[in-house]
């Protein structure tokens, strides 16, 4: 076997992380700063992954440093290296108590982080020395953020990942699904209103999966839903809870909301919902990991008790008067 075509063993990998950190900075003066060394201690960890390559794996190109064309190659094997070893680091750090490492939780800002506080407020109290990171992201870019091991685990709309095959799924309750506006809507004064005249008014909403978005659509007459599908559904696009909220309670919008998101506004009397108008729709949340990463203990504990607070939470709201 040519010796030329194995890697040294006096690589490191530190030298190999240093590797990926300046390929991804284009410098040594930002890596160095973060890790704490001098750029002569980076630069010599670069030295030693080059001599065990046998070929240079970083060139400085119009001030900038980027990888050369064997780096380039080096480039996506080490991510992947740096992936395996990283989740194997976090595993055992994870199983040797739920004091130490951190849980990443990924969650949307619309149901999801509705769900998630309070469980992590619990799990905090009953493990202080835990590290517990919440990534606010979009639903489209959560299952992402877990491939690239930016989150432990995500908390989303089940029907967002169930046919992801590479993510392993546990469910929570389903929610039922209510039309809500604000106090004195004109909807709440009418004897019988339909739903074709509910989505006569502007419909606010966050972004929604092409599936959720077909169902309300197929719900509305043909005449409306031939409108809402040439225009687009929402009118007023928001993805985080409370200003949907206070856009709801300052215009004739509506929204279609799992009933537990808006319990305390409709007990304060702050919305209301339109329960003759509800459309049998409902929603089920859930959390959703990797197959390929083990499921630390204190992960398993956060869906235990996430599961508890989303059963606590399937109560009925009151009727608008």
């Amino acid at each position: 076997m040519d010796n030329r075509s194995a890697m040294h063993p006096g690589v490191k990998l530190r030298h190999i992380r240093a590797f990926l950190d300046i390929a991804a900075e284009g410098g040594l003066t930002a890596v160095a700063r973060a890790q704490g060394i001098t750029q002569p201690a980076l630069s010599r960890s670069i030295q030693a992954l080059e001599a065990g390559v046998g070929a240079p794996v970083l060139e400085r190109n119009r001030g900038a440093i980027q990888p050369t064309d064997v780096g380039q190659l080096l480039l996506t094997h080490a991510r992947l290296l740096d992936t395996v070893t990283r989740d194997l680091e976090r595993d055992i750090a994870l199983t040797q108590g739920l004091e130490l490492g951190e849980l990443r939780i990924g969650v949307g800002p619309y149901g999801g982080s509705a769900l998630v506080g309070p469980p992590i407020g619990q799990l905090n109290r009953a493990h202080p020395g835990l590290r517990l990171k919440t990534v606010l992201a979009p639903w489209q870019e959560l299952p992402d953020r877990a491939r690239a091991r930016d989150v432990d685990l995500i908390v989303v709309e089940l029907s967002q990942v169930q046919q992801m095959e590479d993510f392993a799924v546990q469910g929570l309750t389903e929610h039922a699904m209510v039309l809500v506006c604000q106090p004195g809507h004109p909807l709440t004064r009418m004897a019988a209103p339909t739903l074709a005249d509910a989505f006569s008014y502007p419909v606010a909403g966050p972004s929604l999966t092409p599936a959720f978005t077909a169902v309300l659509q197929d719900l509305l007459p043909a005449d409306l839903r031939a409108q809402q599908r040439k225009r687009g559904l929402l009118a007023v696009e928001c993805d985080l809870s409370g200003m949907l909220k206070d856009v709801l309670r300052n215009s004739h919008a509506i929204s279609l909301m799992p009933a537990f998101m808006v319990a305390a506004e409709v007990a304060a009397g702050q919305l209301v919902c339109l329960p003759a108008l509800e459309p049998g729709l409902r929603v089920r949340f859930g959390c959703a990991w990797l197959k390929v990463r083990t499921l630390s203990p204190v992960a398993a504990r956060f869906m235990e008790l996430l599961a508890e607070h989303d059963r606590s939470l399937a109560t009925p709201l009151a009727a608008a008067s």
